[in-house]
Parts: C-alpha cells; structure tokens; sequence
C-alpha cells in the first residue's frame, strides 16, 4: 500500500513537472514573440533590445525594452505657453552619436521611429542633450503591433517635421490625426484602441528635398531658446517695443490700425487690403529668426513688400560705383569679424544690445554723422551688391521692368544678413536720438506716419511679378522723400524744445525711417520666400499637444 501511494505521489509530482515545464515553455514563446518586436535589429542598434525577466512569485517572464525619447529645449516649450508630455531624463549622447552613424546604412525592418531619430539627428533638429533612453515594459506591446511603439510628443514632432521640409495637412493632437508629408518622408495617424493616437513615419528619400544646409539651418532655429522660430510657425511675434513676450500677429496689427486710417490708408483697398498694411508695419519691430518658417500669416504678408525690396534693390545698381568704393574701403559691418558678433543670436531685433568693439563703433556713429542719409549707401553689404550686380547686368532700368519677385530671386541668408544690419544701424541710432533728449516712444508715431504715407501708394500694385510695378519700383526715392517731407513739419512743430534741435538730426531721423520700411519689407519678403515650405497651419489653430506613440 505504501509503494503504492508513493507511486501515486511520484506520478503526481511528474504530471506537476511536466505542466510547469509546459507553462514554462509557453511562457518563453511568448516572451520570444515579444522580444521580436522590441530585438536590436527593429531598434537599428540604436538600443540593446529586448531582455527577459523571471518573476518567481508570478512564476512567469516578462520583457523589458529600451525606446527612445525626444523633445526641444524647455524654454521653446514655455515661450508656446505648453509643456511637453515627454521628458528626456538622462540625455544620452551616445545614442545620438549611433543615429548618426546607422542612418547610411538603416535597415527596412528597423521601426519607424528609429529612422525619424536618426533623420531627426542628421537635421540637427535633435542634439545629444535632446534624447535619452527610456525602458518599457513589453507587457504593454499591443498584440496587433508588430514592433515596440515610441512615445511622442505632438508638438515636439510637428515643429520638427516642418523644419525638415514637410507640408502640414492635419494638426489636431486632441483626436490624434496629425498629417504632414514631403522633404524626407510623411508622417500619417490612426486611432489604436488601446494606444490611441498612432503615428507612423515613412521615409521618402535620405537628402532633404530643400537641401540639408536649409534643414540644419531650420533646425538650429527650431532649437532658439527664446521660441522665435517656433512661435512664428503659429504665427506669434515678439515686439520688445511693445510686451516682452510673445503674442498673436494679429494683435500686433491691431496697434497699427488707427495710424493706417489717420494717414491716408484706403479702408476698401483689395490688392493689399489694411491687414496686409498693418502686418508690414508690424514686421519693423518684431524678432525674426535667421531663417522663415512656413507660417500661419503668410496670406497678410503684403505684396506690396516685394516692390520695396526691389527699388532697393534697382538703387544699388543706380549707385553700384559709389557703393563699389564704398565697400573697397574696408569691410562692411556684417562681414567685419572685429564687428557684433551676430553669433551670440540666432534671431534679430532693433531692440537687442550688440557687442561693438571701440573702433568699429566709432566708425558707424561717424557713418551716421557724415552726411550719408540714404539707407542705400550705408547698406553696403557686399553678398547682396554682387547678387544684385549678376541679376542686373543690364542695367538698373532694365532690372527695374523686368517681373521678378525678390521673394523668388534673393537667397534667404541675403534677406537674413540686411535684416541683421538695419538693426544693428537701428539700435545705434536710438542711442544716438536718446543722447540728444528724443526717445523712440516720441519718435514712433512720426516714423509710423511716414511709412503709411509711402506706402499708401502701393495698395493697388501687388508684387513686379503682376507686371504693375515698374514704375513704383523706379520711383519708390522719391515716393519716400515726398512722404518724409510731408511728415517733417509736423515734427518740427511738436517737437521738445527749440525746434533747431530736431532740425540738426533731420538726416538720422530720415535715415531712420527709411531703414524702418526696409526692415518691415526685408522681414515680409523673408516670410514670403518661405512659401515652398508649406502649406504649414492654418489661421487659428491652437498650440495644443498631447502624448502620441509612433510605431
């Protein structure tokens, strides 16, 4: 009876082996299914893939992974009004370093979101300090995905998407459809009933379609700490002039609107209609990045901006032996490498301090002082005279009929590089006017008089490329003189004090208000030629994000 029951125990005790050897063998084919999703062939080595992990007392394997995680700078997030929903905790260069050095030699099975990085890290859209490793837990791999998602941020992956070239087509993070395509490949959705949102990114090409100098340049600007670049591509501009931070365009032309109306703006004009007035107006004051995103307000950017951009343009042919002397006698203010250095920032304003050594300082207050009150001739970069020089080798009346835009025709670090150098004349000159008791707050409304007046005669042109503008463009000096005169006695009336004192900075105060419209003009064209970006957003979409996985 006894060796009976211990054969009976003995049969029990093998009959339990044999089902946890079972279970156990269940358990390790399943975690194999899983490990597959997440194994370094999938993660392009970016990561050590899939590891198991026995659990005694669930007596069961379970999986962990390494996924990837990206965002911005944390002061690009703020200047949106948002917050990430990711977090790079431990920023790992080293994984960095890998993306770049897989992306030649990426495999179709790696997952998407391997070759977004290192797409992402090729554009200088992300840096080591942007990315780090994060460990998932293979348990939360959806049965009916087929490699281990990503997490993501929205918005993070809509600004970096559209600095690598793509056109936005759907941005609504709340239901999570997010549509962009072109440049490098195309990012769709679709709605996964345990992940929600669910992104995939298809890769077009390895070469940007818009150059990969174009795209780092993007991505660099992406990357400014105060958001410029960011915040324009929601269509948000800072005017220091005004509020130190950043606000809707809109609300800038708001302010412009009353001096439009007072100032001989037509209130039904249609070529370029009060808004477009009032965004030009609006540019002479705000930060602008190195280079123009794709934007929300490009259809309120004036046409009649391409036509001041071009007189300035046919002024420096008219003068092109001046100017010529003028640049063999030394360096320009940009070019100088004793100069500003406009490496410190990564966008421009009128309003920001810049670094001067002494001579150079010295030689740009007695600029100013000399007698040399045309903007042309003091605007002597040699980039855009040589540009000019090739364009118009017919002559400057020639150059003047012919239908080209500059938005079409000026390279944009030409556009950036005269941007740069209006504010740094603009800056010193402010210096100047409070040096002799006249602050800009008083200035303002003077120097916005004079550019309504000028340009209130454009309204109905549009751009050269409509073939109306030839002879606005040939008389666009005079234009501005006949506007400046006008506003002049004005000012000599109001003015603080003996009106001999405002007389003695007549030149300044018009060279002031002569590199105001060209700066309002430079900024609008700049915002134009980055069309072949887009479309981006539309007019009103909100800064909204949310958590999305990518897979």
């Amino acid at each position: 009876m006894t060796d009976k029951a211990a054969l009976a125990a003995l049969v029990v005790a093998a009959a339990a082996l044999i089902i946890a050897s079972a279970q156990l063998t269940q358990q390790l084919l399943a975690t194999a299914y899983v490990i597959r999703k997440c194994d370094r062939i999938v993660t392009g080595g970016l990561t050590v893939g899939g590891r198991r992990q026995w659990h005694w007392r669930q007596f069961r394997f379970t999986v962990k992974y390494q996924s990837l995680v990206f965002t911005l700078p944390q002061s690009v997030y703020e200047s949106l009004g948002v917050s990430s929903t990711v977090r790079v905790d431990s920023p790992s260069k080293e994984v960095w370093d890998r993306a770049v050095k897989t992306r030649p030699s990426r495999a179709s099975a790696q997952a998407c979101w391997v070759s977004l990085v290192q797409d992402l890290a090729i554009s200088d859209c992300l840096l080591p300090e942007d990315i780090c490793i994060k460990e998932e837990s293979g348990d939360r791999i959806p049965e009916d995905l087929t490699v281990a998602p990503m997490r993501v941020d929205s918005l993070t992956l809509l600004l970096s998407c559209i600095a690598m070239g793509m056109q936005v087509f759907k941005y609504s993070p709340t239901t999570g459809e997010i549509t962009l395509s072109g440049g490098v490949g195309s990012i769709s959705s679709s709605t996964h009933p345990i992940l929600g949102g669910l992104l995939h990114y298809n890769v077009f090409s390895d070469q940007p379609t818009i150059g990969l100098s174009i795209v780092r340049r993007h991505g660099r600007a992406l990357r400014n700490n105060a958001g410029v670049w960011a915040n324009a591509v929601f269509g948000r501009f800072r005017d220091r002039l005004y509020r130190p931070d950043m606000v809707p365009l809109d609300e800038l032309m708001a302010r412009q609107f009353p001096t439009l109306r007072r100032d001989g703006w037509p209130e039904d004009s249609k070529t370029d209609t009060i808004g477009g007035a009032a965004c030009f107006m609006a540019f002479g004051h705000v930060d602008v990045c190195d280079i123009a995103p794709p934007s929300v307000i490009r259809h309120w950017t004036a046409h009649f901006a391409e036509v001041i951009v071009k007189a300035h343009h046919v002024d420096i042919l008219r003068n092109q032996s001046e100017i010529n002397e003028l640049i063999a006698s030394g360096p320009s203010l940009l070019t100088d490498q004793h100069g500003y250095a406009k490496s410190l920032y990564e966008y421009s304003s009128p309003y920001i301090q810049r670094m001067y050594t002494v001579d150079t300082f010295q030689r740009f207050t007695l600029q100013l002082s000399s007698g040399t009150t045309r903007a042309t001739m003091m605007l002597t970069d040699k980039s855009l005279v040589e540009h000019a020089q090739r364009l118009g080798s017919r002559g400057w009346a020639s150059f003047g009929d012919n239908e080209q835009d500059p938005s079409a025709y000026c390279p944009i670090p030409i556009l950036w590089g005269l941007i740069c150098m209006i504010d740094a004349y603009m800056y010193v000159m402010r210096i100047k006017f409070l040096e002799a008791g006249y602050s800009i707050s008083w200035l303002a409304p003077f120097m916005d008089s004079i550019v309504v007046k000028s340009i209130s005669s454009l309204h109905a042109v549009g751009p050269p490329s409509w073939g109306n503008a030839s002879s606005e463009v040939k008389s666009w000096p005079l234009t501005f003189q006949n506007s400046f005169d006008g506003v002049w006695p004005d000012m000599e009336q109001k003015c603080p004090g003996h009106p001999d004192n405002i007389q003695l900075l007549r030149p300044q105060v018009r060279l002031y208000a002569e590199l105001l419209v060209l700066r309002s003009g430079y900024c609008t064209v700049m915002m134009r030629a980055a069309h072949p970006l887009g479309p981006g957003l539309v007019e009103g979409c909100n800064i909204e994000t949310s958590m999305a996985y990518m897979a």
